[in-house]
């Protein structure tokens, strides 16, 4: 095995990096001759540190994952933000010097960096549901589990939630936070579900299912606000990386690129410290999510990463790998 680059990763990135940090490493491989020719590639390897099954890593703790050339390049093509992060670490967060090939591909970014990096928003847009304290976001919650308290009382528990398709519909289109969508099923069959505030509940599940879900949501908006405002059981950690991966987003929309250390890394050690109040990190959640929606509507990145050149830098190593003396 052949590593193309290694980096250390994580809050040695960002710049974020305490004396409680673990360390944490991601790395791309070269695969071996032999095991490309009998197709035994393995996508991705974990090393974690030796510990006992449930205990979190302590500093100085080392986790390494190391992707091969191919799944990583699968990866950046799809957006996935740890790809992105790992395509523009500088050189302060090597821990080798990378090999020309890794160069290539930095130099490749404007053909491999698109608007699938829509995975950030979609990150973005679940913890705006999961921290933010948004009035109409509560407010939506609230009047879905009135509306399907309603619906049970009149169709049973047992009741498909397609039988009160009239009413939640309705209740869709006035809702800022509410949403009807389509989404296909292992089958390939379409089968519509309610979304509200991020939560989907097919058409298919009972009216009493889709009340329950919504009611621990509206009782876990209530028992957030009480956290916040008594500063107890709050993931601080969680929210600096909410806002953390919302200005990445930002940038990466805007200019195509990412910049490390994060330029925000002030403020995200303000905020894992708990030295920001509860309220104004929601919302700068709920900002940075209309910001990065709006950042990727505007986006010049193209819609499509150039799968041609990835094919040809993938066939191209491979082929060099095979043909060097064993």
């Amino acid at each position: 095995m052949d590593l193309i680059v290694e980096m250390r990763f994580g809050s040695h990135l960002y710049g974020t990096a305490t004396a409680q940090s673990d360390l944490d490493y991601k790395a791309v491989y070269l695969p071996d001759a032999r095991d490309i020719l009998l197709q035994r590639v393995q996508p991705a390897l974990a090393l974690p540190p030796a510990k006992d099954p449930g205990d979190k890593n302590a500093p100085g703790d080392i986790d390494r994952e190391i992707f091969s050339l191919q799944r990583y390049l699968e990866l950046l093509a799809e957006g996935q933000t740890m790809a992105l992060d790992m395509l523009f670490a500088p050189d302060f967060a090597m821990t080798m010097e990378p090999a020309p090939l890794w160069r290539d591909i930095q130099a490749a970014a404007p053909r491999l960096v698109t608007r699938r990096a829509s995975a950030f928003l979609r990150y973005c847009r679940q913890q705006a549901n999961k921290y933010g304290l948004k009035g109409s976001r509560v407010a939506a919650a609230r009047q879905a589990a009135d509306i399907l308290a309603a619906a049970e009382a009149t169709y049973g528990s047992a009741a498909k939630l397609s039988v009160a398709e009239r009413e939640v519909t309705a209740f869709a289109a006035e809702s800022e936070h509410t949403a009807l969508v389509d989404l296909p099923m292992p089958s390939g069959q379409l089968v519509r579900h309610l979304e509200v505030c991020g939560k989907k509940m097919p058409f298919t599940s009972s009216i009493k299912s889709a009340r329950e879900i919504i009611r621990r949501m509206v009782d876990e908006y209530g028992e957030r606000a009480l956290q916040a405002e008594r500063n107890e059981g709050v993931d601080w950690k969680s929210l600096s990386h909410a806002v953390r991966v919302g200005r990445e987003a930002v940038e990466v929309f805007t200019t195509g690129r990412i910049t490390f250390p994060l330029p925000c890394a002030a403020e995200l050690l303000a905020i894992r410290r708990g030295e920001v109040p509860y309220e104004a990190v929601a919302a700068t959640i709920e900002q940075l999510l209309a910001d990065v929606e709006h950042a990727a509507e505007s986006s010049p990145l193209p819609d499509e990463p150039d799968e041609t050149f990835i094919d040809d830098l993938v066939v191209r190593a491979y082929r060099d790998r095979v043909q060097r003396p064993l």
